[in-house]
């Protein structure tokens, strides 16, 4: 009996151990599981290599430490390339017809619910405003 139990409490610190890294970037499906599973935002991020304003975004703003932080604190990320085969259909299927693309979605009800949606290049104090707006839209914490 003391073995089984001491064999569940490793297990659950292992898995505790493995947990989401919210810091990291996920493709779409496995970030929109962790999502509902840990009550957070979900950012899909739709990029594409030949896309001048997607670096703008990924050097200017997306790797700013305090965008960062926002995005740690209440959201998961979805990292798409609008080009690759999942892009295009994730694409279509959010009507994300452009890149760089940003489409919200809260968890609600076991589904996801879209909360709002970025589309272009914008500034870090216009995204981390906007990433404000859709904190408090969904409601509890700000993002700040």
């Amino acid at each position: 009996m003391r073995y089984i139990l001491l064999s569940i409490i490793g297990a659950l610190l292992t898995a505790n151990a493995q947990g989401v890294d919210f810091d990291r970037w996920y493709p779409y499906a496995q970030a929109s599981q962790y999502a509902q599973a840990h009550g957070r935002i979900l950012m899909v991020y739709f990029w594409s290599e030949a896309c001048p304003y997607c670096d703008q975004m990924n050097t200017h703003v997306l790797s700013d430490p305090r965008v960062s932080s926002v995005l740690e604190r209440r959201f998961v990320v979805a990292s798409v390339d609008s080009h690759s085969p999942e892009g295009r259909a994730l694409s279509a299927q959010m009507r994300a017809f452009g890149t760089p693309s940003f489409v919200f979605f809260v968890p609600q009800g076991g589904t996801l619910k879209e909360a709002g949606r970025l589309f272009g290049s914008r500034t870090r104090a216009q995204f981390l405003s906007e990433l404000q707006q859709i904190c408090a839209k969904v409601g509890g914490e700000g993002c700040g």
